[in-house]
């Protein structure tokens, strides 16, 4: 198996411009959130955490967007532009992407405080950035935690609307059988399903993403609009298991958050009412 020290989805990162904005965006998606973050480069963050992964909305500062590894997209942009690998150990990675022909920069160390009732610690993570666009979609790099109990704690893990975890990623792409060559050569042939005139799945622990062509994207998704800026292919948001459709169809309804009824129950959040960023409730496939 390539690429053993990557054993699934640790989280993806969602860009924003306005970040206490969308905290309440997401609050009414009945979603708990940690306390907003601020890391020692600058940014801030506020983690949605489930049970073993989770969603990050990532704010800029304006003086940082030209120099970031997101200045590719337009300032206006709003959405996913991230997947962060669940390894627990980045350098490792660094030297199996090597063995693929695929050369990385040295992983990078970085970290932020976490202020909790006995008071705050230093929550830090190595992690290794891919090549940008070595897949053509999505960017991704590891998160290589070094205090994994500052990050995944129980307080902030349960949710109004019963989310337990992303179940999958959805990314759109006009051609994805011509991607599954390179992430063959990096993840093995036995991460990648087969391909049909939909697309296809990539696997590898929790890691579940499935590229779809644009017309299979809105056959399953009616009515979504894919982003101006992103005509060459986008990951386009997530699918997250919860314990309870009915209870989460509910909470959706009361904070007054505007849904479509997906394939076998699904519950469909447009991306203009979650921060540009397609968000899929399913019953959980399993416990």
């Amino acid at each position: 198996m390539s690429l053993p020290s990557v054993t699934g989805l640790d989280h993806y990162i969602i860009r924003v411009n306005d970040l206490v904005a969308t905290t309440e965006r997401y609050k009414k998606l009945g979603f708990s959130l940690a306390p907003q973050g601020r890391h020692h480069s600058g940014t801030r963050n506020q983690t949605l955490i489930l049970d073993s992964n989770y969603l990050e909305l990532l704010y800029f500062p304006p003086e940082q967007r030209a120099t970031s590894r997101f200045k590719h997209f337009p300032d206006e942009y709003e959405g996913p532009v991230a997947v962060a690998l669940q390894t627990t150990d980045s350098a490792a990675v660094q030297r199996e992407l090597a063995t693929v022909g695929i050369h990385a920069e040295a992983p990078l160390s970085g970290g932020r405080p976490v202020h909790l009732p006995q008071g705050s610690e230093d929550a830090a993570w190595l992690n290794l950035n891919f090549p940008e666009g070595v897949f053509g979609i999505p960017d991704y790099f590891t998160c290589g935690h070094l205090t994994r109990h500052l990050v995944f704690r129980p307080e902030w893990q349960e949710h109004e609307n019963t989310a337990r975890r992303i179940e999958a990623l959805v990314a759109v792409h006009p051609d994805p059988a011509s991607l599954r060559e390179q992430y063959q050569k990096a993840f093995g042939a036995i991460s990648i399903g087969r391909a049909d005139s939909d697309g296809w799945l990539l696997q590898r622990g929790s890691l579940r993403l499935r590229f779809l062509t644009p017309t299979a994207f809105s056959a399953r998704y009616a009515g979504i609009q894919p982003p101006a800026s992103q005509s060459k292919g986008w990951l386009a948001g997530s699918v997250i298991g919860v314990r309870d459709i009915d209870t989460t169809r509910k909470v959706l309804a009361r904070n007054g958050v505007p849904t479509r009824a997906g394939a076998n129950g699904e519950i469909v959040v447009d991306p203009a009412h979650a921060a540009g960023t397609l968000q899929v409730f399913v019953q959980e496939l399993w416990s």
